[in-house]
């Protein structure tokens, strides 16, 4: 009997699954609160594979499948739940990953994140990054910038995706969405025309080259606002990984382009909630400040950590962001130390104290 895979997705949204992993001749399995449940159905045989392909895979992307074994598209589940879309082949057999994505955008107050993202959110010009692992919330995090910013300020938003995401309607932003493939050949040209469309922001899904990064910064320059996302660990980690796309003969003109125009990174973590019931996101914030321009110009990315820690304008470090949460009882102590940078500095945050190593000199 053939597999009831729209009752399966479904069931994954009742669960508050993540993530959904189907593979030919193996069980499905979902992802909730970080850890892989299995579900106990029948294994999937390569008639469902197909069948299920056949439902969430556009047409065009099935010549693509077989030329490089591996293709991205996004589902919409009536009006239930969209999902990102990864098939593949392993080992000749099908698999597929379907990430959950609400058809409801979150609110940055109902994710209760902290308020400083909502001043981010609003900038007029330049280039804010969301940056994390794979599965940190990153595109939730954006949307929820992006719906404050459609709730608040008449703006002009084109957002460039490999796929669509989240879906926004106009609320007072107009807002036209374009995926790569299927509206647009590639990220570098999305963007180009994307600057001859009259923008005030320009939505990247990922910054994932060079030539990418090289427009965005482009566009960020010319008064636009840049919102896009990056696979990095940390506000210093975002700032070297940018450069390190480039050669070293580059590198002195982007550390001035990106001190005179990067904003604002924020990078995230998902942690479990001390009442179990989900996962909620810890953050570090770096606004940047005219002193945090000065630290990137002048190649001190690292002591960008002392600004963070400061907590001016809304910044704060990781290990400040879990304290907060810890001290909320939002979070456990032992949840929290799983994903601090520095265990000793998470107590000394936790009971309110800042040790003299915790702040050194900044400008000197």
């Amino acid at each position: 009997m053939p597999i009831n895979f729209k009752a399966l997705f479904g069931g994954a949204v009742q669960n508050n699954a993540s993530d959904i992993h189907i593979m030919e001749a193996s069980q499905p399995y979902f992802r909730i609160r970080g850890d892989l449940k299995r579900v106990e159905t029948q294994p999937f045989t390569h008639q469902d594979m197909h069948a299920v392909l056949k439902e969430i895979m556009p047409d065009h992307l099935r010549h693509e499948l077989e030329e490089s074994r591996g293709v991205d598209c996004s589902y919409q589940l009536e009006n239930i739940a969209r999902f990102r879309v990864v098939v593949y082949y392993q080992d000749g057999k099908l698999c597929a990953t379907l990430r959950h994505i609400p058809v409801k955008i979150p609110t940055i107050d109902e994710l209760m994140m902290p308020e400083v993202l909502k001043t981010i959110a609003k900038s007029h010009r330049g280039m804010v990054l969301v940056t994390g692992i794979t599965g940190s919330g990153k595109s939730t995090t954006l949307a929820a910038m992006i719906n404050e910013l459609n709730s608040t300020e008449s703006r002009r938003l084109i957002t460039i995706e490999d796929p669509i995401e989240y879906r926004y309607t106009t609320k007072k932003c107009v807002i036209s969405q374009r995926e790569i493939g299927s509206d647009v050949r590639d990220f570098g040209t999305a963007l180009r025309q994307a600057l001859r469309a009259d923008p005030d922001v320009i939505l990247v899904g990922e910054m994932r080259d060079q030539e990418t990064i090289r427009i965005a910064i482009k566009a960020a320059e010319t008064g636009h606002l840049l919102m896009s996302t990056l696979h990095t660990t940390g506000a210093v980690h975002t700032i070297q990984r940018i450069i390190g796309y480039f050669g070293h003969e580059e590198h002195d003109l982007l550390r001035e382009q990106l001190g005179l125009n990067l904003k604002a990174v924020v990078t995230q973590r998902l942690v479990k909630t001390a009442d179990g019931k989900g996962r909620c996101a810890t953050q570090e914030i770096l606004v940047v400040t005219s002193v945090g321009a000065k630290l990137i110009t002048e190649d001190r990315a690292p002591d960008l950590a002392g600004v963070m820690q400061s907590r001016e304008d809304g910044m704060q470090t990781m290990d400040q962001g879990l304290a907060d949460l810890v001290r909320a009882k939002r979070v456990t102590l032992e949840e929290a130390s799983k994903y601090c940078n520095d265990y000793y500095a998470l107590k000394r945050f936790i009971a309110g104290i800042q040790s003299s190593g915790d702040k050194g000199s900044i400008l000197g």
